[in-house]
C-alpha cells in the first residue's frame, strides 16, 4: 500500500432523473445539456436535458445532478490533453 487510499469511483442513476457520483475530482464544464467531469477513473460526460446540479461536496469528492439523463460516457483512454502534448512534440 502506497499510504495514499484512492477514492471509491461509484456511478448511480435512479429513474433517469437522479444521477449520483462519487470520485470527482473536478467539474471541467456545465451546461443544462451537458456536464463533464474529471473522476479518480477518467473523463466522464453526461448528457440530458434540464440537468443540474443539486449537491457539490469535493471534499467529499461526490456530485449530484438532476434532470433527464440521456447519456453517459467515459472519454477513451489516451485521449484528451496527453494526445495533444504528444503531437504539439512531434510537429515543433
Amino acid at each position: 500500500m502506497t499510504g495514499q487510499q484512492e477514492i471509491e469511483h461509484k456511478i448511480v442513476i435512479k429513474d433517469r432523473r437522479l444521477l449520483t457520483v462519487s470520485g470527482v475530482k473536478k467539474v471541467k464544464s456545465f451546461d443544462p445539456k451537458e456536464i463533464t467531469l474529471d473522476t479518480t477513473k477518467g473523463r466522464v460526460t453526461i448528457k440530458g436535458r434540464d440537468l443540474g446540479v443539486n449537491n457539490l461536496n469535493l471534499e467529499q469528492s461526490e456530485l449530484e445532478i438532476e434532470g433527464q439523463i440521456d447519456m453517459l460516457t467515459y472519454a477513451a483512454s489516451g485521449s484528451g490533453e496527453t494526445s495533444k502534448g504528444v503531437w504539439e512534440k512531434i510537429f515543433k
